[in-house]
């Protein structure tokens, strides 16, 4: 049976409510509708085989529960989504979620699904502060080769200013899942709120390792960092191997620090 998406609608709101014991007044109210047009509805999805009545209230069919499932999955990764945007509150943060899953054309929900399930893996993997031991060998190919980053403020998604600060990309070298990260640090250009453009350059990095951070000294602007200082590695869903490290770094601006302030760097090993 192909649904419309009224009809995906009032499935999501039967499992919902199948136990309520005043099944057609909560449909009702919660579809703006009358209580014969679901009454109505109901008959059309029992001659379906959807559902059946039985003494102890509605019984969802098999051909119902697969849709359902698929719409409560697709409804648990948008609700946070629509919860998170100004103005709304949590009652019109599901309506408008379950109304984007029903009424949107798949191509869309599915694309905005998957751009959310890969935030979410993102997240988990920047958040995981499992440190590797040094005894575990990373899974890389001995050799030399380049690795792309992006800088991130502390426990936010947004970049940070200290993504200007170091050339891309950095460069991996490999030997018997042992060996080293090389940043390069680079001049940062940047214009005040006010409208005054500094220049300057990273005047101190430091990278958490363990429960301490750690003071790295550039040589010819290059800092070479542990491999094992990378925090767990995971995938993404695309595959894409990722690790996360913590650091703390200062700006120097024409004799003047700014404040020292901590990142995430996020590095993109391989697809």
């Amino acid at each position: 049976m192909d649904f419309t998406p009224k009809q995906l609608q009032y499935l999501f709101y039967l499992d919902l409510y199948k136990n309520s014991g005043r099944l057609i007044s909560d449909l009702a109210g919660q579809l703006n509708v009358s209580k014969a047009a679901v009454s109505q509805m109901l008959n059309v999805y029992e001659t379906n085989g959807l559902i059946r009545h039985s003494p102890d209230g509605l019984i969802l069919g098999d051909k119902a529960e697969p849709v359902i499932a698929e719409l409560k999955e697709k409804y648990r990764r948008i609700f946070p989504f629509f919860q998170g945007l100004p103005g709304l509150t949590e009652e019109t943060a599901g309506e408008g979620a379950l109304r984007y899953i029903c009424w949107m054309p798949e191509e869309s929900v599915e694309g905005l699904v998957q751009a959310l399930k890969a935030k979410e893996e993102f997240n988990r993997i920047r958040w995981d502060v499992a440190d590797r031991t040094t005894d575990r060998p990373f899974p890389f190919a001995d050799g030399r080769y380049p690795v792309l980053f992006d800088v991130y403020r502390a426990e936010s998604n947004e970049i940070s200013m200290g993504d200007k600060g170091f050339a891309k990309p950095a460069i991996i070298t490999v030997k018997a899942g042992r060996g080293t990260i090389t940043l390069t640090r680079r001049e940062i250009r940047y214009q005040s709120r006010t409208g005054k453009r500094f220049r300057g350059k990273l005047t101190r990095l430091s990278c958490l390792y363990g429960d301490n951070f750690v003071p790295l000294r550039p040589k010819n602007n290059e800092y070479t960092i542990p491999l094992h200082y990378i925090r767990k590695l995971s995938r993404t869903p695309d595959g894409t191997l990722c690790g996360t490290l913590r650091i703390k770094a200062e700006t120097g601006s024409c004799g003047v620090s700014m404040p020292v302030s901590e990142a995430d760097i996020l590095f993109r090993f391989s697809s």
